[in-house]
């Protein structure tokens, strides 16, 4: 090799390594925000007001995600974001005058309402108009209403009631204590450090809850349902997906039913229940039953009998363990 070729192909390595790591920082710094996070934009529009917990919340919006996180503070500060094409948009850039926007107190109660005047049907959002989000920071001490038809909803740090519906996205419940009624039509639905009478409902997705004390009613048409370190009472049911089922204490009962998936139950060791288990086959090794046991079905008193548990399945495996 010449000395000039030496020289062009210690040049094409050093353009080719500059290259390469030009596109590595890019995608690095890509990488690091996340589209999807409203709260690293600059809001369209900001309110804050005071109020003296606990107090109520009402948020609707047809387009866009709502994001409500309870704080030690007594100030409900709302952050509206307006986004088109993937793109944050400011009041300098676009207008709303064909929105209805109200942003308001009155008393302890506070509401962020978004809503198109062509069109009155909250299930309704055109892909042409702009998304419009809410992100709002509340006392803890805060009872929510919240509804959206084409976002998904994110809701945490909450002690009261919470009413949430989505049409079309996503539903994150995390460190909520008080009565959660939740669906989507659309998503998926996660629970984590909940504490209350919960009911959850999807459509279309699957449903996983960890750490829940209280009464839980868990449905989906046409997913998993994953419950782990449960505490109290559960119905949970799915027409095209498997259950498992982690139970820490069982209060009144337990109803597990799937068409189309296995039952993974797993319960305390040495408590007692009356016991009915359907599947195309059932394993568990029991000891101290009393009752009826066949491959596929069993039905009787477990350690004397107490709580009801039962796990069906039309077409899967039914398997009982303890922990």
């Amino acid at each position: 090799m010449t000395t000039r070729n030496s020289y062009l192909t210690k040049v094409l390595v050093a353009l080719t390594f500059s290259l390469i790591l030009s596109l590595l920082l890019i995608s690095t710094s890509v990488a690091s925000v996340n589209p999807g996070s409203l709260d690293q934009d600059d809001p369209y529009r900001t309110e804050e007001f005071a109020i003296n917990a606990p107090g109520e919340l009402q948020v609707r919006t047809s387009g866009g995600h709502i994001t409500v996180e309870g704080s030690n503070s007594n100030t409900v500060r709302v952050e509206m974001y307006v986004r088109k094409d993937g793109k944050n948009l400011t009041p300098s850039d676009t207008n709303l005058d064909k929105w209805e926007i109200d942003i308001s107190q009155s008393g302890n109660s506070v509401k962020a309402i978004a809503r198109h005047k062509a069109n009155n049907n909250w299930s309704s959002w055109n892909n042409d108009r702009p998304s419009i989000s809410f992100v709002v920071y509340t006392p803890k001490e805060i009872s929510s209403d919240l509804k959206t038809s084409g976002g998904h909803i994110e809701a945490k740090n909450l002690e009261g009631d919470q009413t949430i519906t989505t049409s079309g996205g996503h539903l994150n419940l995390a460190n909520l204590k008080g009565k959660i009624e939740a669906k989507t039509s659309g998503g998926h639905i996660d629970l984590s450090n909940i504490e209350g009478d919960t009911d959850v409902r999807t459509s279309g997705g699957h449903i996983s809850a960890n750490t829940v004390a209280g009464t839980l009613q868990a449905k989906t048409s046409g997913g998993h349902i994953k419950l782990l370190d449960i505490s109290g009472s559960i119905e949970a049911a799915t027409s095209g997906g498997s259950i498992t089922a982690n139970l820490n204490k069982i209060d009144q009962f337990v109803d597990l039913k799937t068409s189309g998936g296995n039952v993974d139950l797993s319960i305390p060791d040495n408590i007692g229940v009356d016991l009915r288990l359907k599947g195309t086959f059932v394993h568990g090794k029991l000891n101290n039953f009393s009752g009826e046991m066949e491959n596929n079905e069993v039905e009787g008193k477990l350690n004397g009998g107490g709580p009801k548990v039962t796990a069906r399945t039309s077409g899967g495996t039914v398997r009982l363990s303890f922990n």
